[in-house]
């Protein structure tokens, strides 16, 4: 005698195998969920926090260029520029003329104020362009006088003020990093619980980093998350140099 297969039975079985898959699934979904949304929190937190370095140590800079048509004549070291400082159009204003950088060829420049002008060693028989640099955030090198220079009024040009991150800005961060951690992560829009270091480092990524904020080692026991972004940026006698900003937050 052949017996009926309970279909209902089978029936009854496999919905329930379902409900207990889709549970799984569901208590799985609420495990995982939660480190979903805090990593992609502290992903956001790593960007944020990166724009906000470059931007706090970005200030503006300009530039212009004085062509020495003629070298610099037998036994003489420098040029006296004249009627360079001034409000008019080509002209340096008087609060930036302890704010200079006088540059050419990957070369700066000592130099010291005469009258409306300014006296700058520039090496004997030197001709070409001179690119002439100013902003708050860049101090005057030392000046030693060589004397026996010409007063003469060179053709300059090609005027431009742009944004520049600046090594000194970046300095005054990592100051203040040490000085009041607590109050620059409000500056930075850092929110609480959240810690973070920062480092600046040369082209060759060379150890030790330049700057180096780092109130402690970060945890073992929780996530890091860290970002590296490749900055150009000017030093305190206005030289572009180009390095990367490293961003640790947990």
């Amino acid at each position: 005698m052949i017996k009926a297969i309970n279909k209902k039975g089978s029936h009854i079985g496999f919905v329930v195998s379902f409900v207990i898959f889709v549970t799984f699934l569901v208590f799985l979904y609420t495990i995982i969920q939660p480190v979903t949304v805090r990593e992609r929190s502290k992903d956001y937190i790593l960007d944020y926090l990166t724009l906000n370095l470059i931007g706090n140590s970005t200030g503006e800079m300009t530039t212009m260029v004085v062509n020495v048509v003629d070298p610099i004549l037998p036994g003489k070291a420098c040029i006296n520029l004249q009627n360079m400082i001034g409000d008019g159009e080509g002209e340096i204003p008087i609060s930036m003329k302890d704010h200079l950088s006088f540059t050419a060829n990957g070369e700066s420049f000592l130099y010291q104020e005469s009258g409306q002008g300014f006296i700058v060693n520039v090496g004997e028989g030197f001709q070409g362009i001179i690119t002439i640099i100013y902003s708050e955030d860049i101090n005057k090198l030392p000046y030693v006088s060589v004397g026996g220079c010409d007063p003469h009024s060179f053709p300059t040009g090609y005027v431009k003020t742009f944004s520049e991150i600046f090594e000194t800005k970046m300095y005054e961060i990592n100051e203040s990093y040490y000085a009041d951690y607590e109050a620059l992560k409000i500056t930075l829009g850092i929110p609480d619980g959240t810690e973070f270091n920062f480092y600046v480092y040369d082209s060759l990524r060379s150890e030790p980093p330049i700057i180096s904020a780092e109130i402690q080692e970060p945890p073992i026991d929780k996530s890091v998350f860290v970002q590296e972004t490749p900055i150009q940026y000017a030093d305190v006698n206005g030289n572009k140099l180009f390095g990367f900003l490293k961003v640790e937050i947990w």
